[in-house]
C-alpha cells in the first residue's frame, strides 16, 4: 500500500466532521434504504448546557444557520476583482511564459543517460534509453518587473528581488500584483516522476524512433517566507503570506520519522481573512491544522484536526510516490480529534482512537464485500475507534451520533462467457442518529433538497449570482 496510509484515518476524521457522505466500495446507492429506517448505532451522550432537540428542531436550526453562512458571501463581494481580472486575461502573456520556461529550464540537470536497448535493421533503428534528471523547483528565481506595452508584458527590470506585474485598467486604476520570496531557502526533495517520451526522424530512407524512460527526482526549494500582494491605486486588495519552518531537516530528504514542519497561511481577500494558524507535524509525536474563515468581525467557519502519532517508521518524504509494503507501519498507533463551527452555532467534533486500526478495518471490509458477515463485523469493528457527534451553540449535549453503517448494494461485473451480471455486495455510507426518534438517516439523504429546500435555493442563487458575474 502506499505510505499515505498512515494518515488516511485522519481524512477520514475529517470528512466525517465536515459531514460528507461515502461509501465502502461503489458510488451505487444503497439499494432499498432511501427511508429512514429505526435502530443502528449507539445512543448519543449527555452533558451540562442546552437541552434535547427534536429532529424537526435541529433540521431548522441547520437550514438558517447555512443561510446566514451562504448569505455572508454575495458575488458582489467580489465584482471590482472579477472585473480587473478579465481585463488581465487579455493582456498577452508569451513573453512571461517564455521567460517562465527559461528559468525552468535553467533548473533541470541530467544526472545520467543511459543507451539500454538498439535495434538495427535496413530500414530502420530503435533506440531505447533511460534517463534521470534533478528538477529543483525554486520560486525565489523568478525575479522581475514586467509592465504592459502595446497590450502585452513586458520584462522592464530584471535585476531586483521580487516579481511584480503592473497594469492600468479601463478606469485608469493602476493595479499591482507581487510576490516576494524571503529566506533561509530549505531544499528538499518531496517527490519524483516517472515519464515516458518518443521521437521520430526520417532521412537516407532510414527510420529512427528513440524512446527515452524519464526518471526525475523533485526538489523544491522553499522559503521561509513567501508574501503575495494585489493592490489597487496603492489600497490593499488580496494579501497572502506562508511561513514555512524547515530548519531542522538536514540534506535533502525529509524523514517522517524524525523531522519537523510548521507553517501558517494566511489570506486577506478584501473584507474576508482566511487564517492557517497551525500546520504543525512533530515527529511520532502530533500533527495539527487549524482553519479560521471570517468575513470583517464576524467568524463564519472554523475547523481544527489534531492528532498524536507513534510508532512512525524511518521513510523519506520522496517516498510518498512508491509502494510501501504495509508491514512497514504495523506498529503505528494514534488518535485524532476534530471540530468544525459554523457562524458558533453548529458544532460538528469528536474524535478516531488508533486511527491505523480504523483504515485497516476499512479496508478488510472493502476486500470481504461479498460477505455480509464478515463485511459487517468489520465495520462493527471501526465504529468501535469512532466517537463523532453533532452539538449546536456550543453547548455540550450531544444532539445526534454520526457513525458508519453497512448497506447491501447492487453491482455489475463481466462473467465470461456468460457476459455482464449483476451481482449484491455491501459497501458503507456515513448515517446521523437523532437520539430523540432513535432513527437514523445516511448524509445524503437527511442533507437533501426535500429536507433543506430553501438552502438549496440558496446555494442555486449564489452559484448563478457567480457564475452571471465571470460572464460579465
Amino acid at each position: 500500500m502506499k505510505m499515505i496510509k498512515l494518515f488516511a484515518a485522519l481524512s477520514v476524521v475529517a470528512m466525517l466532521g465536515l459531514g460528507v457522505s461515502s461509501c465502502g466500495g461503489s458510488d451505487d446507492n444503497p439499494a432499498g434504504n432511501s427511508k429512514e429506517q429505526g435502530g443502528g448505532g449507539e445512543g448519543g451522550g449527555s452533558g451540562e448546557g442546552g437541552s434535547p432537540m427534536t429532529k424537526a428542531e435541529q433540521t431548522a436550526l441547520l437550514e438558517s444557520t447555512a443561510r446566514e453562512f451562504v448569505a455572508m458571501a454575495p458575488a458582489s463581494d467580489f465584482e471590482e476583482l472579477t472585473a480587473m481580472f478579465k481585463e488581465a486575461r487579455q493582456i498577452n502573456a508569451k513573453n512571461v511564459d517564455n521567460w517562465a520556461s527559461g528559468i525552468f529550464e535553467d533548473a533541470v540537470t541530467t544526472l545520467s543517460d543511459q543507451l539500454i536497448t538498439s535495434y538495427t535493421s535496413d530500414y530502420y533503428s530503435s533506440y531505447g534509453y533511460e534517463r534521470h534528471f534533478k528538477v529543483a523547483y525554486v520560486i525565489s528565481n523568478y525575479k522581475g518587473h514586467f509592465e504592459v506595452q502595446d497590450g502585452k508584458w513586458v520584462l522592464v527590470n530584471s535585476n531586483v528581488d521580487d516579481l511584480k506585474f503592473t497594469f492600468k485598467d479601463s478606469n485608469n486604476d493602476v493595479w499591482v500584483l507581487r510576490a516576494e520570496a524571503t529566506g533561509p531557502f530549505k531544499k528538499v526533495h518531496m517527490f519524483d516522476l516517472h515519464d515516458r517520451d518518443y521521437e521520430y526522424s526520417y532521412s537516407d530512407n532510414m527510420s529512427v524512433y528513440k524512446y527515452y524512460e524519464d526518471y526525475k527526482e523533485c526538489v523544491i526549494s522553499v522559503p521561509k517566507t513567501l508574501a503575495v500582494t494585489l493592490t489597487k491605486n496603492s489600497a490593499q486588495m488580496v494579501k497572502t503570506t506562508v511561513n514555512a519552518e524547515l530548519s531542522e531537516i538536514t540534506g535533502e530528504e525529509f524523514d517522517i520519522s524524525k523531522n519537523d514542519i510548521s507553517a501558517s497561511v494566511a489570506i486577506e481577500v478584501k473584507d474576508y481573512k482566511i487564517n492557517v494558524s497551525q500546520v504543525a507535524y512533530q515527529h511520532n509525536s502530533s500533527v495539527a491544522v487549524n482553519l479560521i474563515v471570517a468575513k470583517g468581525s464576524k467568524q463564519m467557519l472554523s475547523v481544527a484536526i489534531s492528532g498524536d502519532l507513534s510508532g512512525i517508521p524511518s521513510v523519506n518524504v520522496s517516498a510518498f510516490s512508491h509502494h510501501i509494503d504495509s508491514d512497514t507501519w504495523k506498529n503505528t498507533e494514534g488518535n485524532a480529534l476534530v471540530k468544525v463551527d459554523i457562524l458558533g452555532k453548529v458544532q460538528i467534533q469528536g474524535k478516531a482512537t488508533k486511527i491505523h486500526a480504523i483504515v485497516d478495518k476499512l479496508e478488510a471490509a472493502k476486500k470481504n464485500r461479498e460477505s455480509e458477515s464478515d463485511f459487517k463485523s468489520y465495520i462493527k469493528e471501526a465504529n468501535e475507534f469512532l466517537d463523532l457527534g453533532l452539538y449546536f451553540n456550543n453547548h455540550s449535549l450531544k444532539q445526534a451520533t454520526a457513525y458508519l453503517e453497512p448497506f447491501e448494494k447492487t453491482g455489475s461485473r463481466y462473467v465470461y462467457p456468460s457476459g455482464y451480471q449483476t451481482y449484491k455486495y455491501w459497501g458503507w455510507d456515513m448515517v446521523i442518529k437523532f437520539d430523540d426518534e432513535s432513527s437514523y438517516s445516511t448524509m445524503a439523504n437527511y442533507f437533501s433538497r426535500s429536507n433543506f429546500r430553501s438552502v438549496y435555493s440558496d446555494v442555486e442563487s449564489l452559484i448563478e449570482s457567480y457564475s452571471k458575474l465571470v460572464k460579465k
